[in-house]
């Protein structure tokens, strides 16, 4: 119940009783009424003093109603605030924000929000919420990019969101990679990882340099593939392919794949014979390689010499292909056997 209805109620039926006994009952007045030691209550009419332990059941339940208005008042300020926090939290989490894990004093949200804090809100489907919805704007930002989409982001975009949109970016146009390097410090490493391969892809090599830090295999393979074509191609020095390639690590698959990209570009068969020459005696892993590259170039006594100094159980599928190859030369092709 409302405390001013209340009041409002009481006085006017406190009013009634006491208009009730004047009128009905009594004019008369109770005379002094010795309380204690010669202290009187002075006299007072009738219809007062009946109303007097009314009111003073009224002060107190006045008093009690107002304490509990007041710890209530306190508790909805708590319950707000904490739900404010809850949906500021579930905001940050869903944009890719660092959430600050806040502290929720009310019982009512406090175990949702310390679960909130060491989880990961993600969007379940690509559904739309409702017109109206607080989170609306944010979660068709995240449906858009989700679906490949390129945004125009403003400056109250969260780092995480900006991110995504830049990989999409990334994928309808590589010569954005540099605006994205030079946006150093904001990101996470994959981004600036794929900027760089990207970036290898389109432009000049002194540009490749200048952000040569976030080199990686992929980007070797990038740059490799361009060497000395004619359209946007870029030219190296052979001492500086190998210095490219010494500064990379690689596995049995990568060497494979690198003995592609050079079977793909201009580079001399020597060179690429000798380079995996080199190659093979820092790591057996390349042996596969080199193999690769004798059988492309059509070297097959030298590829099976080689291979003739392994176990025999070390690569079957390049004995078979060798086997085959022999027989027909015209049959088949390398790349069947070695994926």
């Amino acid at each position: 119940m409302y405390i001013k209805r209340y009041s409002l109620g009481s006085m006017l039926l406190l009013t009634l009783m006491g208009w009730a006994i004047f009128a009905f009952i009594s004019h008369g007045n109770t005379g002094d009424i010795e309380i204690f030691n010669d202290y009187y209550i002075p006299s007072m009419p009738f219809a007062i003093a009946s109303l007097i332990p009314a009111v003073a059941l009224f002060i107190l339940t006045i008093s009690h109603m107002s304490f509990y208005s007041i710890v209530e008042y306190f508790r909805n300020r708590s319950r707000n605030s904490d739900f404010e926090k809850l949906e500021e939290a579930i905001r940050m989490n869903l944009a890719g924000e660092t959430v600050d894990k806040p502290e929720y004093k009310s019982s009512l949200y406090k175990d949702l929000g310390e679960l909130l804090n060491i989880s990961k809100v993600k969007l379940h489907n690509l559904a739309e919420l409702d017109n109206g919805n607080k989170f609306q704007k944010l979660t068709q930002t995240l449906t858009a990019i989700q679906r490949g989409a390129v945004l125009e982001l403003d400056s109250s975009a969260s780092y995480h969101i900006k991110e995504l949109n830049y990989f999409n970016a990334l994928k309808k146009d590589p010569n954005i990679a540099e605006q994205i390097l030079m946006e150093r410090g904001f990101y996470n490493d994959e981004l600036y990882i794929e900027a760089f391969n990207q970036l290898c892809k389109v432009n000049t090599y002194p540009t490749i340099q200048r952000y040569i830090r976030w080199f990686n295999i992929e980007a070797l393979f990038n740059i490799l593939a361009r060497v000395d074509i004619e359209e946007d191609g870029i030219s190296l020095e052979q001492d500086e392919i190998v210095s490219l390639i010494n500064s990379v690590t690689f596995t049995k698959n990568t060497y494979t794949k690198l003995a592609k990209v050079l079977h793909s570009t201009n580079l001399s068969p020597d060179f690429r014979i000798e380079l995996f020459k080199s190659l093979i005696e820092v790591s057996d892993d390349a042996v596969e390689g080199y193999l690769y590259t004798l059988l492309n170039l059509e070297m097959i006594s030298e590829a099976e010499s080689m291979i003739s100094e392994l176990q025999a159980e070390h690569l079957t599928h390049i004995r078979a292909f060798i086997i085959l190859k022999k027989a027909d030369s015209t049959l088949l092709d390398i790349d069947y056997f070695i994926k």
